[in-house]
């Protein structure tokens, strides 16, 4: 076992990246895929799943009353001011019951307490120091922005320190309501292109930049990106109360439901994977990889809806 600039290394599936030279190292974790694990935490029905996607990480499956989490098992070492980027691939299939529901947070937390509980927060009400970015695909009237969540089936927003406050709500190209149409006429099927429960493999750019918070989202079936958050003031660091965190994802079914799959994940205590031109993950030529079974990675939050 070797230490490099203070992070553990050993061989392992999870690749970490460290720019030679660099005064404070770039750290990437690496998820092609899930064919591994290796320093993640699974919490309640997160488990790996075989899919035409190779191995993936089924957050919660398609059924109801589901809640789970994954998470890094140690808190990552954020950049200057909480500076980090993050890249993701998810999809959304096999949507059931009253609606397709409920989607998938992005999670960072001082604190690993709490993440993965069942219920109405999905994994993330109630965490303190934290900033969750919600990927919803029900509308549970009655929680944030006033007592509603914008009465909106497919948005994305932001909640901070276990509050559902839905703030920078932002309907996913334009799309406000997507699923099974019964009797709603301005309702989108959830198989439309821009509903993110239609099983499309989308993709997903998180930056921050110490300041400035930025999310973008594509369906390979609309054709070109949508930036759900642009630019977003928020002061992380001061949310959190420390450089690190727990970092990784929460989903929950409730009467509804769909299977929540990550399929990729990349994370970076730096703006490189950032929504724009920089979101990419750094060739292996540019870079020393080293294996890892992981210093690094986090959690998150969202909502259930009972019948």
């Amino acid at each position: 076992m070797n230490k490099v600039n203070g992070v553990i290394l050993r061989a392992g599936a999870v690749a970490l990246s460290l720019l030679s030279g660099a005064a404070n190292a770039t750290v990437v974790a690496d998820f092609n895929d899930f064919s591994s694990t290796a320093g993640l935490t699974l919490v309640g029905a997160a488990a790996q799943a075989t899919t035409a996607d190779g191995k993936v990480l089924r957050i919660t499956p398609a059924s109801a009353g589901q809640s789970g989490a994954f998470y890094s098992t140690s808190p990552i070492t954020l950049g200057t001011n909480a500076t980090f980027s993050s890249t993701f691939q998810f999809r959304f299939t096999s949507p059931g019951g009253i609606d397709p529901a409920d989607g998938i947070t992005f999670v960072l937390a001082k604190s690993a307490s709490g993440l993965g509980g069942a219920g109405v927060g999905m994994g993330y009400s109630g965490v303190p120091n934290s900033v969750g970015i919600e990927f919803d695909t029900y509308n549970n009237a009655g929680y944030g922005l006033g007592n509603n969540d914008g009465n909106s089936s497919n948005h994305v927003s932001i909640d901070t320190n276990g509050n559902l406050n839905n703030a920078a709500i932002t309907n996913v190209y334009g799309n406000g309501s997507c699923g099974f149409l019964g009797g709603s006429p301005s309702q989108n099927p959830y198989n439309a292109d821009g509903c993110m429960s239609n099983g499309h493999l989308w993709s997903v750019s998180v930056g921050y930049d110490g300041t400035l918070l930025s999310v973008s989202l594509t369906d390979p079936g609309a054709g070109s990106a949508f930036n759900a958050i642009t630019s977003y003031a928020i002061d992380i660091a001061s949310i959190l109360g420390t450089n690190q965190a727990y970092v990784g994802f929460t989903a929950a079914s409730g009467a509804g439901w769909e299977n929540h799959d990550i399929v990729g994940w990349h994370f970076a205590n730096t703006t490189e994977l950032s929504p724009g031109p920089r979101a990419q993950v750094p060739e292996p030529a540019t870079l020393a990889l080293l294996g890892l079974g992981l210093a690094s990675l986090g959690f998150s939050r969202h909502k259930k809806k009972s019948a």
